[in-house]
């Protein structure tokens, strides 16, 4: 069975992959100017580049509740429909788990910021020196570094779409798939 989501389709169209990862990459090196600030040096300053990074959700849990519901399914215990739900349920729970762990390493790590998050398909964007973005990567949770555009894609489509997508703040962002801090554009 295949579980649709929208967060597979929204990543689908904004193109990522092996290829993306790779310019996410360079673009930390081609979009220096665009993307570098002028204050501090806690992420947000003289040398700080914004990237759009995508989490993953625990995949090893994924898997067990997949099995799960499709042993529900099988049996006749849910519909098509329902199982599909609670599949999609399950991963945007995980999803914000895998944000929330993002944040919480990216709080300890120097040089790098959380500067607003579209839960529900997985990506946060970040300010930190390039070294610092480029290290993100082997954080168990990232699975790309990709352009500070993707993110704003991503945003624009949360809260265009469906109704759903609605602007949080820090304090209320357990249950909002859409948040955001001070996130400003840079030119």
């Amino acid at each position: 069975m295949d579980f649709e989501t929208d967060r597979r389709r929204f990543l689908e169209l904004a193109g990522t992959g092996t290829a993306l990862s790779l310019a996410g990459c360079s673009a930390l090196q081609d979009d220096a100017a665009q993307q570098t600030t002028t204050t501090g040096t806690d992420g947000s300053g003289e040398g700080s580049r914004r990237v759009a990074v995508t989490v993953q959700p625990d995949q090893q849990r994924l898997q067990e509740r997949r099995q799960e519901i499709q042993s529900e399914l099988s049996s006749g215990n849910v519909s098509r429909s329902e199982a599909q739900q609670q599949y999609q349920t399950a991963q945007q729970e995980l999803l914000t788990r895998a944000v929330d762990s993002f944040r919480q390493r990216a709080d300890s790590t120097e040089n790098l910021r959380v500067v607003g998050a579209v839960e529900q398909f997985g990506i946060v964007l970040v300010a930190g020196g390039p070294a610092t973005l480029i290290d993100s990567l082997s954080f168990e949770m990232v699975n790309a570094l990709l352009p500070q555009e993707t993110f704003q894609r991503a945003k624009s489509q949360a809260q265009g779409g469906a109704g759903t997508g609605t602007a949080g703040s820090e304090a209320g962002a357990g249950a909002t798939p859409v948040e955001s801090s001070t996130e400003t554009p840079s030119n």
